[in-house]
């Protein structure tokens, strides 16, 4: 935050740049460090409030959620009550996030004041759940089955009796909180739960909800699922690039590069069109919006799409990318990428049915890495499987289309390796019924090393004893060597028959 005349000057934009590259905890420390906390919160986009808070853990960031505004408190509700298109709102969530809300806060004018924004039908939904309502004006007062869940309002007007399963005094501090903000309103609330049909209330609150979230930047799920659809052209093939470029890992992400090219209008526009791509894989997705890891595992993996997008469309050079997105409708942009990933995909494909044994569903010959890097190819969003890495992620520039592109060589030379030793997948496939083996077991290095194992032994290639350890035989190094140099094709061979060799050195 840069000072000027002796004074702290308010800079929203370096303060959410600021934020979004921070992790966890690092958050906090940045908002409370700001010259006016509360002025930075209010400023914020509802939705990286929400981010924010949920990257921090909602339970350790009560201050926060005590300081949004009510529209974006609203909003914190309409992100983390509602789990998916086919579910209704979640009570326990919606009392979660007003405790939260009390609790970090001293000004209790302020958090009514939150949860008076909250839609009245999503009151009355969670409370209908929890509460039965008996109106003392009708006649006698009735008996509660338990008179320790039970409470009257402070009108005396109801009696209410807890039935839920949420927590008993989270439900009666909102209806406290309820009367103190206003009286009438909250009588008016509780006698509407009683005639309320819930999936009117349910689909009213609903209606409000997506209202919102759209004006919000949050689209549609069938907008959403289109960035995923396959390009109506190969527009990311019109910029060619030498080999040595592709294989060049940028050194940061083009979509970074490209932005602080961009500046007034341009810059806001790219930077919502930025934020529209990731909320359309947040959807597409359907990824669940309290679950903060997966939320930011679904927003880096957009980020990246975009940045491949750029580069295949610009040629690596940030100056053009800065162009297309200014220019650019963004789903264009995110589905060139897409477009270069369901190519690899169709290859993968194509691969596994060669790779599988007959009786296998999914698992192929290929030996680690070949085998993640096919399997992650073969979802229903194409991701790539860093060799080292625990788990894959989006193609995130043309260096990792073209490692990809390597593995699958080198998975279709395994293929035909073994075909040119004599034990195809189907003749595998055979071989391992014949040794009550399962088809996960049989692999490429487990072939050779029974191939070599059984043409010492002067036998018939057979898995017999193939999964079990044991020690090598004499002459067996010297007979895979032979076996493998004798078999292997072109440079994708060379480098199949390497994996072989080190698989078998490792196990």
């Amino acid at each position: 935050m840069p000072e000027g005349n002796g004074s702290a000057v308010f800079d929203p934009r370096a303060a959410q740049r600021a934020l979004q590259g921070a992790r966890g905890k690092q958050k906090l420390d940045l908002i409370f460090a700001a010259p006016d906390p509360q002025q930075l919160v209010e400023s914020l986009p509802a939705e990286e409030l929400y981010f924010a808070i949920l990257d921090v853990g909602p339970d350790d960031a009560a201050e926060l959620v005590a300081m949004a505004a009510p529209e974006q408190f609203r909003h914190l509700v309409d992100m983390a009550a509602w789990r998916g298109a086919d579910e209704g709102p979640r009570t326990g969530e919606v009392l979660r996030w007003l405790r939260l809300a009390r609790e970090g806060g001293a000004d209790l004018a302020k958090f009514r004041g939150q949860l008076w924004a909250l839609d009245i039908e999503l009151l009355a939904l969670a409370l209908r759940r929890e509460l039965r309502v008996h109106d003392l004006t009708e006649g006698e007062e009735p008996a509660p089955r338990n008179p320790g869940m039970a409470f009257y309002t402070p009108d005396r007007r109801f009696l209410l009796e807890f039935t839920g399963s949420a927590e008993y005094a989270s439900v009666r501090q909102l209806i406290e909180d309820l009367y103190a903000q206003d009286p009438f309103g909250a009588g008016r609330l509780i006698e509407s739960i009683r005639w309320e049909v819930p999936t009117e209330l349910e689909e009213t609150a609903r209606r409000w909800r997506d209202g919102r979230l759209r004006d919000a930047g949050i689209p549609a799920f069938e907008e959403a699922v289109s960035f995923y659809a396959r390009p109506a052209q190969a527009e990311a093939r019109a910029v060619p690039a030498s080999q040595a470029q592709a294989l060049a890992v940028p050194a940061r992400p083009l979509l970074d590069a490209a932005l602080e090219r961009l500046s007034g209008a341009e810059l806001e526009r790219a930077e919502e069109s930025a934020v529209y791509a990731a909320n359309a894989a947040l959807v597409a997705n359907k990824v669940p919006l309290d679950d903060a890891d997966e939320v930011r595992d679904a927003l880096r993996d957009a980020r990246a799409t975009l940045s491949l997008g750029l580069e295949l469309i610009s040629g690596g050079d940030a100056e053009r990318a800065a162009g297309a997105l200014a220019g650019r409708p963004v789903r264009a942009i995110f589905q060139a990428a897409m477009g270069e990933a369901y190519r690899l995909q169709s290859r993968a494909r194509k691969l596994a049915a060669q790779a599988r044994l007959p009786q296998a569903q999914s698992a192929t010959v290929l030996d680690e890495p070949l085998e993640s890097t096919v399997q992650a190819l073969l979802k229903q969003r194409p991701s790539f499987h860093e060799p080292g890495q625990r788990r894959p992620r989006a193609f995130a520039s043309r260096a990792d289309l073209a490692r990809a592109e390597a593995l699958l060589e080198e998975a279709e030379a395994t293929v035909a390796l073994l075909a040119a030793l004599g034990i195809p997948p189907l003749e595998l496939g055979r071989k391992a019924e014949e040794a009550g083996l399962g088809p996960a077991v049989v692999k490429a290095s487990v072939a050779v090393r029974a191939l070599a194992e059984s043409a010492l032994r002067g036998e018939p290639f057979s898995l017999g004893g193939a999964a079990e350890e044991r020690e090598e035989p004499a002459g067996f190094a010297a007979k895979v060597e032979e076996l493998l140099r004798g078999a292997a094709r072109g440079e994708a061979g060379e480098r199949a028959a390497g994996r072989i060799w080190e698989a078998l050195k490792r196990g």
